[in-house]
């Protein structure tokens, strides 16, 4: 793995109190800015990302794909929250960060003793960031939730035809990144003000941010006293057309066409027997291309078309002589494996993962030309980074780090010595 430059988060230390993805991902945003991570860790059990599939054992070491992807590049310290001396350690270590994210369910950190007033008193500029389900005020703030949670509450679950769980965790996601948004809009008005800031996010909050036609089509009739209850949506869209997922003999393409010249493009590719599609009066403009009663009506004509065809690739690639937007739908093993895109954009790539040896894993899609993003590093071992952590930031003696490991107030996995006496 290549040394980057340092990135735009170059030294800021954040204090990492997340699990599962909603924060760790927002955190390895950061992480891949350049930020130093500090992730602490239950007392000899870990997060709860290194139980989850898929677990691996090799060379005699347990670790979970899940982890390795969420939390790579940060500092793992493992302490005992139970133990007195364990919560002044990471009271000291509060007083050496810029950030404190954490998205338990409401209450939890309250019960710490760790909740906003509560660490403020002990750094007073500290940008303190929750991200929870529903957030932290609201009629649903006292109820648990997932991601799977977020998606019906915000309508994500009812806009598909086949109510269905989205691909990825697309609350936990969503949220992560407007987290990060928020924790750097922080940092930049502390640096202009001197004051931090409390910081709260909803995963519902973002999902439902983020519709981008049902919501504003029901709201623009609403205004106008004639609400339009929004369709649903599946493999093809409902209000767009061509816009959708087309299957063709061997697979399937996607095809987005919102301008005339696209569309006219489309129907050349489609040849002299669909030239009457021009004149239609169906088809004639996006207005009326795009509308509820006639996108159906386009979609399957278009359909048609790709599956005439010998193959999705021969349909793909008629299409781009004609400058039509078009793409074969991929799959995640050509994507990993073989994609040309994805290796010309750096977005997979190589990290030497203690125990295991070398693993491919995402790039940052953050390309930035003088701060750069990416991987700063491997997933850590449970605790790997206790001593690292005591000694650079708080600026403990190996015998006082000792005395902690004794007195049962920081861990490490067995693994850790191993990869220490390997290291020399």
């Amino acid at each position: 793995m290549e040394k980057l430059k340092p990135g735009p988060l170059q030294g800021v230390t954040v204090l990492d109190f997340t699990w599962v993805l909603a924060g760790p991902f927002a955190t390895r945003i950061l992480g891949d800015m350049g930020a130093y991570i500090i992730k602490v860790e239950r007392y000899k059990d870990g997060t709860s990302e290194r139980h989850l599939p898929l677990r691996i054992t090799h060379n005699g070491v347990t670790q979970s794909s899940y982890n390795i992807n969420c939390n790579r590049g940060k500092k793992s310290i493992c302490i005992n929250l139970k133990s007195p001396r364990g919560m002044k350690l990471v009271h000291e270590l509060i007083k050496k960060s810029d950030v404190l994210i954490e998205n338990f369910a409401p209450g939890v950190m309250d019960r710490l003793g760790l909740d906003y007033e509560s660490v403020k008193k002990i750094k007073k500029d500290i940008i303190y960031c929750s991200v929870s389900c529903f957030g932290h005020w609201g009629p649903y703030s006292h109820k648990p939730g997932y991601d799977m949670i977020a998606q019906g509450a915000s309508g994500w679950t009812d806009q598909n035809i086949n109510p269905q769980i989205a691909p990825v965790s697309i609350g936990d996601m969503t949220a992560s990144v407007n987290a990060a948004v928020a924790i750097c809009g922080a940092l930049y008005s502390r640096t202009m003000t001197g004051v931090g800031q409390n910081i709260d996010i909803s995963m519902m909050d973002c999902l439902f941010a983020l519709h981008e036609n049902t919501l504003p089509w029901y709201l623009l009739s609403s205004a106008t006293g004639k609400p339009v209850n929004p369709p649903k949506i599946g493999r093809h869209h409902p209000g767009y057309a061509p816009y959708g997922i087309y299957k063709g003999k061997n697979g399937y393409i996607t095809i987005a066409s919102l301008t005339q010249p696209r569309w006219e493009g489309i129907v050349k590719t489609m040849g002299k027997d669909y030239e009457w599609l021009l004149l239609d009066p169906r088809a004639a403009t996006v207005s009326t291309r795009c509308t509820e009663e006639n996108a159906p009506f386009i979609h399957k004509v278009v359909e048609e078309w790709v599956m005439s065809q010998d193959s999705i690739e021969e349909a793909e690639r008629k299409l781009e002589e004609n400058g039509c937007p078009c793409l074969r739908v991929r799959s995640i093993k050509e994507l990993a494996d073989s994609d040309p895109q994805i290796k010309a954009r750096e977005m997979m790539v190589e990290v030497e993962q203690p125990f295991i040896g070398k693993v491919r894993m995402y790039g940052s899609p953050l390309k930035m030309s003088e701060t750069p993003t990416g991987v700063r590093g491997h997933a850590p071992l449970l605790g790997e980074h206790t001593e690292e952590i005591l000694a650079t930031v708080l600026g403990y003696s190996k015998e006082q780090a000792q005395q902690l490991y004794t007195q049962e107030v920081v861990y490490h996995e067995p693994a850790v010595d191993i990869l220490n006496e390997k290291k020399g």
